[in-house]
Parts: structure tokens; sequence; C-alpha cells
């Protein structure tokens, strides 16, 4: 009977500590989400400014042994439908295993295949990361192809992003394959347009990449 006496005490303690820490992972799991829904948000912004009049936008994503679609694109899915943009999934690549030795990223002869695809398309979006392609390449892309969004972020929430170097991403602007690169902010500065908390937010944990003015 003094087991008994001794072990109920115990396994009430035990019940409670679970329920305060899957109370305390449930209360921070939508905070640690909030940067990547900031990430969407703004990159429609900056997709839809650069789409202008033509309301279809291409997105290629990586396929489903990546993981789930991130919260990123569905923030961003979710601020395009409320301007009325169509959106066309150009491709969903298999872009590698991390957990594997190999190299991991849009390939070139996808990246080329799906922005044929999106001729039509007012812009074109990778959260795939930037395309494995070399600035002299750029030749294989049709001159009047559609402008290229990229972000290349080392997480997307709720799965994990494709990083990809910033001088090999400026290289790519330069030689005028992507217009404008997402990446992650290691230092972060206040935002230098909208001040609002999803601005803020997205400031303090990316920066954008753009030709030079």
């Amino acid at each position: 009977m003094m087991s008994h006496s001794r072990t109920l005490p115990i396994s009430v303690m035990a019940l409670s500590l679970a329920a305060t820490l899957t109370s305390c992972s449930q209360n921070e799991t939508p905070s640690l989400l909030q940067p990547s829904k900031a990430l969407g948000t703004v990159l429609a912004e900056e997709a839809t400014r650069l789409a202008g009049a033509n309301k279809r936008v291409a997105i290629v994503a990586p396929d489903a042994s990546w993981g789930p679609a991130s919260t990123a694109e569905q923030a961003f899915r979710d601020a395009l439908s409320k301007q009325g943009f169509q959106i066309v999934v150009a491709g969903s690549p298999n872009v590698g295993n991390p957990m594997r030795r190999g190299q991991l990223g849009l390939t070139a002869e996808d990246f080329v295949a799906a922005l044929e695809k999106s001729a039509d398309a007012g812009a074109f979006v990778s959260f795939a990361g930037a395309p494995l392609l070399k600035p002299s390449e750029a030749g294989r892309l049709r001159a009047n192809h559609p402008p290229v969004l990229i972000v290349a972020t080392t997480s997307l929430g709720n799965v994990s992003g494709l990083w990809s170097d910033p001088v090999q991403l400026a290289s790519l602007i330069d030689a005028d394959v992507v217009k404008l690169a997402i990446i992650d902010n290691p230092e972060p500065t206040p935002s230098a347009g909208k001040h609002d908390a999803t601005h803020d937010l997205f400031a303090e944990h990316f920066r954008i990449l753009r030709p030079p003015k």
C-alpha cells in the first residue's frame, strides 16, 4: 500500500509536467512561425509589384520528399489570393536529400524548364532556392522571361529552406537572371519601408537583395 501511495503523487506530478510542456509548446510554435509568415507576406507584395497588371504568378517549390508546403508559401498564397491573383505551379522539383551527400538545390534544367512554362506569368517565384545556374549561362533563358524572385533562407517556417550564397545571388541579379532575392539577415535592421508588425518582423530576420539603382 505504501508503494501505491508514493506512486500516485509522482504520477500526478508527471502528468502535470507533461501538460505544462505541451501548453508551452503549443504557445511557442505559432510565435516561431511568425517570421516565415512575414516573409510570405512581404514576398507577395514584391511579386505583385513586379507582376503589375498581369495577375498570374508562377511558383516552384520542393517536391513532397522535402516536406509539406511551407508556412512561408502558404502565407504568400493567402496574400496573393486576397488580391485576386492566380497562382500557377510551374514545377515541384526534387532538390536533393539533406540527410545524404550530394548537391542540394534547384538544378539549372528544372529552373529553365519551369521558367519556360511560365512565359505568360507576371512573376516567377522560387521557394526551392536559387537555380544552380552560372551567370554565364544566362543565355539559356528567354530575354523577356518574367521577373524571378528567389527565397534563399535557411528556414521557411515549418520546413527547412534552401540557403544560397549571397555573392552567387548577387551575380545572378547582375546577369538579369534574378530580379530580387530574400536572404537571412545576420544583422537585424529597422524596416526601410512600411512600419508595422509584419514588416518590422521581416526586417528583423530577413533582407532583400536587389539590382543596384
